[in-house]
C-alpha cells in the first residue's frame, strides 16, 4: 500500500516535471553545481533538511512488486537456494527503505545502504511503522531478515558490519535510481562495484531503467540515460536474462521505464557494446 512521502511539494511527479524548466529540476541543479567529491555531502544535506527529497515517491516502485511476484515461474527470483540458504538483496541508495521491506517480504534478507545515516533513520522508523500496519491489518509480514546501514556504496566498511563477504557475497542487487543519481563519469565505477559484490555465476542486478526519456545533455540529477548505456554498462560482466516494459511503475516513467535483468558471468569479459 502507497505510503505518503514526507514531501508533496517541489516533487518529481512527472516526466515532464524534469524535462521542463520547473523550480524542482531548477533547485536541484543548483544544489549539486559542487565538485564531484562534495556530492556524497549533498544528498547527505537533502536528507537532514528533510523538505526536499523529489524522488521519493512514499513506496515501491510497482515494477518491482510485478517482478516478484514472477518467483513461481522463474527460479532466479525465489528468495531461497537448495544449497546456500536465504539469498540476500542490497538496495543501494535505499532512501526510505520502501524496497528494502518488499525484498523481505518476498522473504529475502534485505540490506539497504545509504550515505545519509537520517535516510537510514527514517527508513528504520518507516519500515517499523509499516509493520505495525500490516499486523494490525493482518497481512503478510516479511519473513526476510532486514539490514539497514549507512555506509558509501564504494567502500568496504558497512560490508564488513553486516558480516557480508564483499567479494559476491550478495545474490541480488536493485537499481532503480542509484546509477541515475551519481554524476556519469561514475557509472562505470557503479558497474564494478556491483560486479565485485554479486556471486558469480548467479548472482543477480535487476535494473530499472530509468529516466531514458531524459536527453543526456540536459544534466541532472537523475542523469539521462539509454538502454544501449546499461548494455555498454554491464553487457560484459553480466548476462542479459529479461529485458522489457513493465505494465506498472511509478507515474514519472510511465511509457518509458524499462526492466532489464542481468546475471553475473563466472568470467569477465569485454563488453561487444
Amino acid at each position: 500500500m502507497p505510503r505518503s512521502p514526507s514531501n508533496t511539494r517541489d516533487m518529481f511527479h512527472t516526466a515532464n516535471d524534469i524535462l521542463q524548466p520547473t523550480q524542482a529540476r531548477e533547485r536541484s541543479r543548483q544544489h549539486f553545481l559542487v565538485p564531484i567529491e562534495r556530492h556524497g555531502q549533498k544528498w547527505v544535506d537533502l536528507w537532514e533538511g528533510g523538505e526536499f527529497l523529489p524522488w521519493d515517491k512514499g513506496m515501491a516502485n510497482p515494477a518491482l512488486v510485478d517482478l516478484l511476484k514472477q518467483q513461481k515461474e522463474s527460479p532466479i527470483f525465489v528468495a531461497h537456494d537448495f544449497k546456500s540458504g536465504t539469498k540476500t538483496a542490497l538496495v543501494p541508495g535505499c532512501g526510505r527503505g520502501y524496497d528494502v521491506l518488499l525484498l523481505a517480504r518476498y522473504g529475502y534478507h534485505a540490506v539497504g545502504v545509504d550515505i545519509s545515516a537520517k535516510a537510514i533513520d527514517n527508513a528504520k522508523e518507516w519500515i517499523d511503522n509499516e509493520i505495525k500496519r500490516l499486523r494490525a491489518a493482518g497481512e503478510p509480514l516479511p519473513t526476510g531478515r532486514i539490514d539497514l546501514i549507512s555506509g558509501d556504496f564504494f567502500k568496504d566498511d558497512w560490508v564488513a558490519k553486516i558480516g557480508i563477504n564483499v567479494n559476491g557475497g550478495f545474490d541480488v542487487i536493485y537499481d532503480y535510481a542509484f546509477l541515475v543519481s551519481l554524476n556519469p563519469i561514475l557509472r562505470t565505477k557503479v558497474a564494478a562495484r556491483m560486479h565485485q559484490l554479486l556471486a558469480p555465476g548467479k548472482g543477480v542486478l535487476i535494473a530499472l531503467e530509468y529516466p531514458l526519456f531524459r536527453p543526456f545533455e540536459t544534466g541532472g540529477p537523475p542523469y539521462g540515460i539509454s538502454s544501449r548505456d546499461y548494455d555498454r554498462l554491464f553487457g560484459g560482466r553480466f548476462l542479459k536474462a529479461l529485458h522489457y516494459m513493465p505494465k506498472r511503475t511509478h507515474k514519472v516513467g510511465e511509457g518509458s521505464d524499462m526492466v532489464s535483468v542481468w546475471v553475473k558471468r563466472y568470467f569477465y569479459r569485454a563488453s561487444k557494446f
